[in-house]
């Protein structure tokens, strides 16, 4: 995790129901705070018996996220 003057930045390889309820309160109740996340594999199931993505997990609550690599954007 990182954060600067523009928000914080979760790094993830996995995506727990606790981490994905902390993060949608965080942002309940501070929408001023830029959250994004950068995954290992964006494309991994919330579960096994999941059919949504982290990535579409993210898209679903307006949350911004890249796979493996950060784009240079997000550090200015």
């Amino acid at each position: 995790d990182w954060s600067s003057d523009v928000g914080s930045s979760d790094l993830k390889g996995r995506f727990l129901p606790v981490d994905r309820k902390k993060h949608l309160l965080i942002k309940e109740q501070h929408p001023e705070i830029d959250i994004r996340f950068a995954f290992q594999n964006p494309n991994a199931k919330l579960s096994k018996k999941s059919r949504t993505s982290y990535g579409e997990w993210c898209d679903r609550h307006d949350f911004k996220w890249c796979g493996k690599k950060v784009p240079p954007s997000w550090f200015s």
